[in-house]
């Protein structure tokens, strides 16, 4: 806060007795006739000059010299209006309003906006006239003289303050140790510390707050240290404790430590929680030792949290109890010690893991399978590996599992062998696993897969598989997949390969699609529609808007609609306004509401007149008549007209 540095020595005398009122003077006299009944308009105007007169660093002395004269004589003035610029004294008064404000100590109207005002003035001599005020105040004035002293950290009251402590009123006592909360200096910690030993009940929290709010706000920080402890040895609510608990790490981390340990066995469960929490912020194997020599004789959820902060250390240290609570466990802790065990394992913890979630369920089974994804360390994806080629059952499922999860390269060929194995799920299971798993280079016996499969279920799996893995490949083997739809007399197996032709998008299809739109069987054409429609290129739009334009079977129309009004969606060089033009088209082929509805979906996109004349013509059809409305909105939104 900026404020004068220049004490005035009078204020009568800023301003001659000779002056005309200037224009300030003439907006005092209207604040000084303000009353809570009337609009706030004056006062705001006034604020506003004062903070400008700060921000000019000019003319302050003045200012402050102006309000005092007004407040001078309190019956010119309305207790509104004293109360509003003794609040604007706080903001720009210096030594100068000291002596004013003193005064208006003893007035009961205006007493709490004085101290109000006391309280932030930065020269000594407003704590002097506070701690003068203290020993001639009573009652509700009194508790405003003190909560002023606070506000000052006024080392010099801390004495005064102490004495007001052993008051019979509770709020003079509740004023007084939070003041001396706030003044927080040795002085006022050591009055706060003596009374906690004979304070009475009734009064014991407030006091332990008090000393708690102290050490927090304290620069000594020894004495502070002496605080925390004080306060982790008394009879204090666990709330208080946690905090001390917390201002004890902070300042002295080393003296800290015996506490926590001993927190660490409390029956509390915050307490032991925040004991748990604290002691893994601090660095050092030793912690690590030290919260695995403890753990067996912590209660459950004690040995939940413990393993879980064993695991955000990242000390192997620790995994031979982790990897021991997860075998001998149940439940949450088998869960936690699963979940850290991902984070803590090695190679050595591949069996164990799969193990577990091949033979549980639920929460379990979720952490066994999610430790798996996650387990880092050389050796990890070669164990999955290993397993998937060794292991039968439920067990060779989670490994296929794991594997597909990890997108492990290393998985890829036991993968595939299991994949060509004769065992249903366990193919399944692989082929899916594959998708994440293989590369261009497994895509010929994914194909051969493909080919070769009876069953339709797993060729559809194995074609969604060779359609992932040519899609990832920036430039996809296509020749053979080419080839064997030419060279394949099962129409089913055509059909597949359309669609993974569709899937993968590789350029090198394209002709085979279009000729396919034109082949005489149904089937085909259908399937070259959605083959093209499943492009994640713009590159066949218009092969699908001219099936839609010439196609007589309705069902066929209409897919390719839809193919081309999502295709118009996807990244392209064309200028907006040919993109609009292609919409109006597509709007001219809609015979249904669905469709019109995806067209005035896009228009927003296009910001052109194109687009916002065929928004404007829509909202004549009542079926999308809403819709279209909102698409014109939006488009004047974007600025088209």
């Amino acid at each position: 806060m900026r404020r004068k540095a220049v004490a005035l020595l009078a204020y009568p005398l800023v301003a001659a007795s000779t002056e005309e009122p200037d224009a300030v003077d003439a907006l005092l006299a209207r604040v000084a006739a303000w009353d809570e009944q009337q609009p706030h308009d004056v006062l705001t105007e006034f604020s506003a000059h004062v903070r400008k007169t700060i921000a000019g660093r000019e003319g302050m002395s003045r200012l402050e010299g102006q309000i005092l004269r007004t407040l001078e004589t309190p019956a010119r003035t309305t207790r509104a209006a004293r109360h509003f610029l003794c609040r604007e004294l706080s903001v720009i008064g210096s030594v100068a309003s000291v002596n004013l404000l003193a005064r208006f100590l003893k007035d009961a109207t205006v007493a709490d906006m004085a101290c109000y005002a006391l309280a932030r003035i930065p020269d000594a001599s407003a704590g002097e006239a506070l701690r003068k005020a203290l020993a001639e105040t009573a009652g509700l004035l009194r508790l405003s003289v003190v909560g002023a002293l606070g506000e000052r950290r006024d080392a010099h009251a801390v004495a005064a303050l102490k004495g007001l402590m052993g008051s019979a009123d509770e709020a003079v006592f509740n004023a007084a140790v939070g003041a001396l909360a706030k003044i927080a200096d040795p002085a006022a910690l050591s009055a706060l510390r003596a009374a906690l030993a004979g304070v009475p009940h009734v009064r014991r929290e407030a006091l332990q707050r008090a000393c708690l709010g102290a050490a927090d706000a304290a620069a000594d920080k020894g004495a502070a240290r002496g605080v925390y402890l004080q306060l982790l040895d008394a009879d204090a609510r666990p709330a208080i404790r946690i905090g001390a608990l917390h201002g004890l790490a902070a300042v002295d981390e080393k003296a800290a430590r015996p506490a926590l340990v001993k927190n660490l066995r409390d029956q509390n469960a915050d307490m032991q929680a925040a004991a748990i929490t604290l002691l893994n912020r601090q660095q050092g194997d030793e912690i690590t030792v030290l919260l695995v020599k403890e753990y067996p004789a912590l209660s459950a959820i004690g040995q939940c949290r413990v393993l879980r902060a064993l695991a955000d250390r990242g000390d192997v240290a620790a995994r031979p109890l982790v990897v021991d609570a997860a075998k001998r466990g149940g439940g949450e802790l088998r869960v936690a010690a699963l979940a850290s065990l991902g984070k803590l394992g090695d190679a050595s913890a591949v069996p164990l893991l799969a193990e577990i979630a091949a033979i549980t369920t639920g929460v379990e089974q979720v952490a066994a399978r999610d430790g798996l994804t996650v387990l880092r360390g050389s050796g990890v994806d070669a164990a999955i590996a290993a397993g998937i080629g060794s292991a039968n059952g439920k067990l060779r499922l989670e490994f296929i599992a794991a594997a597909g999860e990890r997108a492990a390269p290393d998985s890829a060929s036991p993968l595939m062998a299991a994949a060509q194995g004769t065992d249903p799920e366990t193919a399944q299971a692989a082929l899916r696993a594959l998708r994440s798993a293989a590369g261009p280079e497994h895509a010929p016996a994914l194909l051969d897969l493909v080919l070769h499969i009876g069953n339709a279920g797993h060729r559809r799996e194995a074609a969604m598989t060779l359609a992932s893995v040519l899609k990832r490949s920036p430039d996809p083997p296509i020749a053979p997949l080419l080839a064997a739809h030419q060279a394949s007399a099962d129409k089913q197996i055509r059909l597949t390969l359309l669609d993974v032709m569709g899937q993968a998008s590789a350029p090198g299809a394209l002709p085979v699609l279009r000729a396919s739109l034109k082949d005489p069987d149904p089937d085909v054409a259908r399937a070259a529609i959605l083959a093209l429609t499943a492009w994640q290129t713009a590159d066949p739009l218009r092969d699908l808007l001219a099936v839609a334009v010439t196609e007589a079977n309705s069902t066929r129309q209409i897919l390719a609609l839809r193919g081309f009004i999502k295709l118009m969606a996807a990244p392209t060089n064309r200028a907006p306004g040919e993109t609009a033009a292609l919409l109006r088209e597509g709007w001219q082929l809609a015979r249904q509401t669905p469709e019109k509805r995806a067209i005035l979906a896009l228009l927003p996109l296009f910001a052109t007149g194109e687009s916002m004349r065929l928004a404007e013509a829509a909202a004549s059809d009542p079926a999308v008549a809403r819709e279209a409305t909102l698409a014109a909105e939006t488009l004047r939104a974007l600025g088209v007209r």
